[in-house]
């Protein structure tokens, strides 16, 4: 079944962090997802965390629609 997993918080309450460890964790596993993250201080479409993490990521707008993202055409 699939999980939506969505962190909130103030900035500098680690977010990007916990958000880059449990796909490290799931990866380990054999479980793969996708990453998603808005305006990262590295750049477009990227996750980094201030302890030097850094990975690829789905850049998301306004306009984004996760269901549509998600189902099948």
């Amino acid at each position: 079944m699939a999980e939506l997993i969505y962190f909130a918080g103030p900035m500098n309450c680690g977010k990007s962090t916990l958000a880059l460890q449990v796909d490290y964790t799931e990866s380990t596993a054999g479980r793969f997802g996708r990453r998603f993250t808005s305006h990262d201080r590295a750049g477009e479409a990227t996750i980094s965390s201030r302890i030097g993490l850094v990975e690829s990521a789905i850049e998301v707008a306004e306009p984004f629609d996760f269901w549509a993202y998600v189902s099948p055409s």
